[in-house]
């Protein structure tokens, strides 16, 4: 699927299923790292990257992509 596809159907959803201004700026962060990796099914990324792109706090980025899980936008596997 292509980025801006996807990311209209991110936008479209909102209206059902809203979420923070800081899950929205993660989605489109995980996105843009998604692109890169051409659409692989499965991406890892470290908090590192994300805290970086993002600019939140450690609790900030869980609390938003705890929204984006929650609500179905993305999945997420915890590394060991």
């Amino acid at each position: 699927m292509n980025q801006e596809k996807q990311l209209e159907e991110f936008y479209s959803n909102l209206d059902f299923k809203p979420v923070s201004s800081n899950a929205i700026a993660l989605y489109t962060i995980i996105m843009q790292i998604a692109k890169k990796s051409n659409w692989k099914n499965e991406i890892k990324i470290a908090n590192s990257i994300l805290l970086s792109k993002c600019r939140l706090s450690l609790s900030a980025l869980q609390r938003a992509r705890n929204e984006l899980i929650t609500n179905n936008y993305i999945q997420y596997k915890k590394r060991n």
